[in-house]
């Protein structure tokens, strides 16, 4: 666990593990874990093993968010790799989780708190371009323990998404070899040419060759 764990005020605790795989300790982080452990408590279910959990992720590609990303990862076992995590590039702190049987919860970061965090020194040390993984300790720890000091319900509102269903695509272990590259695809990209099977990458190149011939 982190150092400051043992420190009184303390309410959460984060594997030390998730610190290595993130390269950097970030409130941004802290929160998306804490967001992902939030909405699998009130959904009453466990961190996914296997592909029956999503998580929508309402995040963007900006600072921040990705760190967020990678906290809700970790939290609820959803992974981009699985495929059962999609971000739908809205630009917030805001993550939908789904369970088929469940219902889905949306869990958003409070206004309030993200107010409250631009008063901290790490914020103004990622604004002059100083990488997070090299912000003086003290500093960080100061902004990560103001996080995981608060309750759930004062870092989060929620509300259960009654009408939400997701019909995830077919997935496929069929492999098909190209026809021009003569490698591997699984089926689901395969794209046909002139009755021919090819990649995404080949069949680009074809139609690209046939424009330019006409």
């Amino acid at each position: 666990m982190i150092q400051s764990m043992n420190r009184s005020g303390i309410k959460h605790e984060i594997p030390e593990w998730f610190f290595e795989f993130h390269g950097h300790r970030c409130p941004a982080s802290v929160l998306g874990y804490l967001a992902g452990k939030y909405a699998l408590k009130i959904l009453e279910i466990d961190r996914e093993k296997d592909e029956g959990t999503y998580v929508f992720s309402e995040t963007g590609d900006e600072h921040h968010q990705g760190c967020f990303d990678d906290g809700v990862q970790v939290a609820t076992g959803c992974t981009y790799g699985k495929g059962n995590y999609r971000r739908l590039q809205y630009g917030k702190l805001t993550i939908i989780v789904y369970k088929p049987g469940k219902g889905a919860v949306r869990v958003r970061v409070k206004t309030e708190i993200l107010d409250e965090l631009d008063r901290f020194e790490f914020f103004k040390y990622r604004a002059s371009g100083v990488p997070a993984s090299q912000v003086p300790k003290e500093v960080v720890d100061d902004v990560v323990n103001y996080v995981l000091s608060k309750d759930y319900e004062e870092l989060f509102d929620y509300e259960f998404l009654k009408d939400f269903n997701y019909n995830p695509p077919r997935k496929t272990s069929t492999r098909l070899v190209c026809r021009v590259c003569g490698e591997y695809v699984f089926e689901n990209y395969i794209r046909i040419l002139n009755g021919k099977m090819l990649c995404p990458h080949c069949y680009d190149i074809e139609k690209y060759r046939e424009r330019k011939m006409r």
